[in-house]
């Protein structure tokens, strides 16, 4: 047994822990599995709601839009699919930035602290005159929710195994799946509220569904832990361990020196093809993600326009709550047999399905269910993805650099997708429809093309092809590799 010294958070200069690669007892598991579940209990559920109210106050426009806002506004054209569309300008700005100076930013005061920040801004949204007052608004809601998401994927390999992400990151997903069927139920109650003291129901929505951020972002502020080392719910006992399975799943980066930020990590990230692929894997399955969640009601009104307006925000909820459940379900099978590509593209042409039952289905029954359809991998095509790139790259600086820039071209979509599905495209949104089929199209050529040339790298590396690449180096040097290490074994 040796002892190797390994980096802490940037909180404490260094903690030594024992490494060992003797088989864990019996009573390891069982000690590692209860630090795991104290570790899910105080971040999982909390992260989850985060993430559903930011979405929610992304989100509610497009309710809104249902309730008035556009003619209360006096918008014209395509002014709603800009409003929509100019959150994603600040947003995208953010994520690299966030992700790369995160550990600096301290991870559980700054995911609090922007959650505090949005909240203020979807609130008085609901206060907003003019069209100018809208866009000041959402541009002003995407610079602070901006960093979220990357954030919280990277936060999440603080405390996890990579055999253990898809699963966890799971309930972020979930917590955006919930925000759509939470958003159609307050959507479907205040709507109730229209004309109460004067003010519409679109403006009770904004106004109602702000104040929660900031109230939960207060709660965090106290609640969540920097990292591992400085988690204050864990004795000092449990921390160790779970550092310790860190070390261990990381073993071919678990120098103190692969676990801070260096310049060269950063600059590996944006020269790696693999990384841009997966980028832009996530701006295709975006536009889907982006375009459902803001047109959903409009695409079901369509379907039955004699359906009223609190009935259709009804509808809507089953949808984002079968996308939650499928999600969960492909997650833990993803886990379990720890392969990532197949799941992303099946939920592809699952789908694709689903857009071309709305587009040739002539009656509702058929229509209605294509949203299910679509629900399906609606989720899965971009989490998958998501979960499956950082797992493979274990030195922190390049993982977070990635993370930033595959959410950041990610989450770009967000700027197209609005105009996807303009008014004038009602009943059958053809283009739309059409567009996206395409683009999980092509997403499921990238699933393939990663998978195949993983499976290549992992083939070659297996048989000693790579090894002349460390003959000279000594173990401290070919740790230092991270996934360009002829040890390293891709995820696939």
């Amino acid at each position: 047994m040796e002892s190797k010294t390994t980096a802490t958070s940037p909180f404490s200069e260094q903690t030594t822990v024992e490494s060992t690669e003797e088989p864990l007892t019996d009573s390891d598991r069982a000690a590692e599995k209860a630090v795991l579940r104290r570790v899910d209990w105080h971040i999982l559920p909390l992260i989850t709601l985060i993430y559903m109210l930011a979405f929610l106050d992304r989100a509610n426009i497009g309710n809104g839009r249902l309730y008035g806002l556009e003619k209360d506004l006096g918008l014209r054209g395509n002014q709603f699919q800009t409003a929509v569309a100019v959150f994603f300008a600040t947003y995208v700005a953010c994520e690299v930035p966030s992700t790369i100076f995160l550990k600096k930013l301290r991870p559980a005061r700054f995911i609090s602290g922007i959650a505090v920040l949005w909240g203020v801004i979807a609130t008085f949204t609901g206060l907003v005159q003019n069209y100018e007052g809208l866009l000041a608004c959402r541009l002003l809601l995407g610079l602070a929710e901006g960093p979220l998401f990357p954030c919280l994927i990277v936060y999440l390999t603080f405390f996890y195994t990579r055999k253990e992400l898809a699963v966890r990151f799971g309930y972020v997903v979930l917590g955006g799946a919930l925000s759509g069927a939470v958003s159609g139920l307050l959507a479907y109650a205040i709507g109730y509220m229209d004309g109460r003291h004067g003010l519409r129901a679109w403006r009770w929505l904004l106004l109602i569904e702000g104040p929660p951020s900031v109230g939960l972002g207060v709660f965090g502020w106290f609640f969540l832990a920097d990292s591992p080392e400085t988690a204050w719910y864990l004795s000092p006992s449990q921390r160790k361990t779970l550092i310790l399975r860190s070390t261990r799943d990381e073993r071919e980066a678990s120098t103190p020196s692969a676990r801070i930020l260096h310049r060269s990590d950063v600059l590996a990230a944006f020269k790696d093809w693999k990384i841009w692929a997966f980028s832009v894997l996530n701006f295709l399955a975006d536009i889907q993600i982006f375009s459902y969640a803001y047109f959903l009601p409009t695409i079901i009104k369509a379907i039955n326009p004699a359906w009223s307006t609190v009935y259709v925000q009804a509808l809507t909820i089953p949808c984002f709550i079968w996308a939650a459940i499928t999600f969960f379900a492909i997650a833990y099978a993803s886990d379990k047999l720890q392969h990532r590509a197949i799941f992303g593209i099946l939920a592809c042409l699952v789908s694709i399905i689903g857009h071309v039952m709305l587009i040739a289905g002539h009656n509702v029954a058929v229509q209605y269910t294509g949203c299910f359809f679509i629900a399906s991998g609606i989720y899965v095509v971009s989490g998958i993805a998501v979960v499956w790139m950082p797992t493979n790259l274990p030195r922190y600086g390049k993982r977070s650099t990635a993370v930033g820039m595959q959410l950041m071209i990610g989450t770009s979509a967000g700027i197209a997708a609005p105009y996807l599905y303009p008014t004038g495209d009602t009943p059958r949104y053809v283009m739309g429809h059409a567009v996206t089929i395409g683009l999980l199209g092509l997403c499921a050529m990238i699933n393939g093309l990663l998978w195949w040339s993983m499976v290549k790298t992992n083939r070659k590396r297996a048989a000693g092809k790579e090894d002349w690449k460390i003959s000279d180096l000594t173990d401290g040097e070919i740790d230092e590799l991270g996934d360009k290490s002829p040890r390293f074994v891709y995820a696939t």
